[in-house]
Formats: C-alpha cells, sequence, structure tokens
C-alpha cells in the first residue's frame, strides 16, 4: 500500500497531529534514499535491520532499538532483508530537547507500547489530552534511554575520509595501516593520530567496526556465517565469531533471532487510520501507509 496523499500532507506539511506513526513492512529490501523533513523522526524496528547515513557517519539499527533524526538532518536509509517496524513524526516544537544530531537509542518496553498504540490515532487532528500524556511518556523515555553513538563516523579530514569510504568499500582489504599512510601520502603517525582525533576511534577499531558493519548487513540477507567470515578476510570462521561475540555480546547465529521480538498481537485495525505499508512499493522506514 502506497502512502496516501492526506497521510504524505499530514507528515509533510504544517498541519496535522503532534505526533503521527505509521506501521511500517517490507519483504523486500530497499535502496538508500536520502530525505529531510520537517518533523523529527523516530523509527523503530520489530524485525531486520536498516543502515542510516548521514553527513556525520553511518550507523545500523537493528531490532529493538529506536533510531532518531533531528529535524531538517538529510539522511539516507537502507535496509537488509525483510523489515518491519514503526515509524513516528514528532511536531518540530516537540524535539528541542532531544539530540540535535542523529541518534541511535535502546528501546524501552514502554517507548515500544506508546509507538504501538499512537498508530490508531488520527494523523489530521491535534492530540486529545490523553494522547497528549502518552506523547510526554514517550519523550520521557527517549530522553532516558541509553544513547549509541554511530559506529563509523566519518573523519574530516579529505585524506582519512578517503581511506575510510575504500575501506568501508572493500572490508577485505588486507592493507594495513602503514600502507594506507603511503597510499594517502600521509606518515602513519599522522594517519593514526588523526584517525583518533576525528573519529573518537583508532584505526584498528574503526576497521574492526567497518567490518561488522558489513557482517551484519550480509547476515540480515541470509547470507552463511562462513561466507561472511571469510567474505571479510578473516582467517578462519572461529576468529570471526569471536571477534562478533566480543562486540556485539552474541553469536552471529544468535544476533538476530535474539532481537527478534514476538509479532505485535493486538493491532490497530487497518482500517481504522493506518495499515501495514508495502515498503518495496515506494515508501521508506520513515514513511507510512
Amino acid at each position: 500500500m502506497n502512502l496516501t496523499c492526506d497521510l504524505r500532507q499530514a507528515i509533510d506539511g504544517a498541519g496535522g497531529a503532534e505526533l503521527i506513526a505509521v506501521n511500517v513492512r517490507n519483504d523486500v529490501a530497499f535502496d538508500a534514499a536520502t530525505h529531510v523533513r520537517a518533523r523529527g523522526t523516530l523509527f523503530l524496528l520489530t524485525e531486520g535491520l536498516v543502515a542510516v547515513e548521514t553527513a556525520r557517519g553511518r550507523f545500523l539499527a537493528p531490532p529493538r532499538g529506536i533510531g532518531w533524526m533531528p529535524p531538517g538532518v538529510p539522511y539516507a536509509v537502507q535496509s537488509y532483508g525483510p523489515t518491519a517496524g514503526f515509524g513516528a513524526f514528532l511536531a518540530a516544537e516537540f524535539t528541542g530537547d532531544l539530540p540535535a544530531e542523529p541518534t541511535s537509542f535502546e528501546a524501552s518496553p514502554l517507548a515500544v507500547l506508546v509507538m504501538q498504540r499512537a498508530v490508531a490515532w488520527r494523523p489530521d487532528a491535534a492530540l486529545d489530552p490523553v494522547q497528549m500524556r502518552l506523547l510526554l511518556v514517550l519523550l520521557d523515555e527517549i530522553r532516558q534511554s541509553p544513547t549509541k553513538p554511530l559506529q563509523l563516523p566519518w573523519p574530516a579530514d579529505t585524506r582519512l575520509l578517503a581511506i575510510a569510504r575504500e575501506m568501508l568499500a572493500d572490508v577485505a582489504n588486507p592493507r594495513r595501516l602503514e600502507q594506507w599512510a603511503q597510499w594517502a601520502d600521509m606518515s602513519p603517525r599522522t594517519l593514526s593520530r588523526k584517525f583518533v582525533q576525528e573519529t573518537g576511534m583508532t584505526y584498528a577499531q574503526w576497521r574492526r567496526w567497518a567490518r561488522l558493519t558489513q557482517a551484519l548487513e550480509w547476515l540480515a540477507t541470509g547470507r552463511a556465517v562462513k561466507h561472511v567470515a571469510l567474505s571479510l578476510g578473516y582467517d578462519s570462521v572461529s576468529a570471526f565469531i569471536k571477534v562478533f561475540r566480543e562486540t556485539l555480546g552474541a553469536t552471529p547465529a544468535a544476533y538476530f533471532q535474539s532481537r527478534n521480538p514476538e509479532r505485535v498481537r493486538d493491532r490497530a485495525p487497518a482500517a481504522r487510520h493506518n495499515a501495514d505499508v508495502a515498503l518495496h512499493e515506494g515508501v521508506h522506514p520513515d514513511e507510512g501507509n
């Protein structure tokens, strides 16, 4: 189902409810498309994996995390494998004390429940007192939730950015720091120092996250663990699994299973205001039906 004109106008126009929430579902992966919205965007995945890229960096949003996009910030979202969840569009006047940069939060059960309930609210009318109290509860939950930094912040230096882009494009590239420094016409010491200054990570830490984000993308599309490990350049499957578990707290086989919640049993009836969205028909995770 495509995004209706009325709902699109409510989200992108000056009017509409203070919070507009929609179900989203996509059985086919979609490519990144850049968005800039006047509203702040919250998105909660219940299934699948998406990557979000901004001018500052790139992060993955796995199931049960809440992503936050401030109003007016360009961002692109790309999915890997089937995805489902909720998108919520918050009027700009309610976003002042939320982060000014794209952020990923741990999702509290209460925040999840409020976003689910908000799907049934009318998108074209101001919230009633009960709904407004729930919106304020959602905002309180978001503010108190632990944040997760961008896994792959982009360096500002053009030479380092070129290295980062090359490493992400070919995560199995065996070049060492000294070879990258020579490739970028800079000293290894300068490369190492500036990487920390501009990303908050060492070269080795950034490279590890680049490999792990690529691993998550491939695993989400159903690739075998052995194929992923060897494609990333690891010497053995066990070495890859060890790094994966140490960094993400679970084995590759358990990661998505442990984060896929039970399907929502009591969804708002589709005929009321919002239905599930077939995202492959042109609607992205920050859009609804």
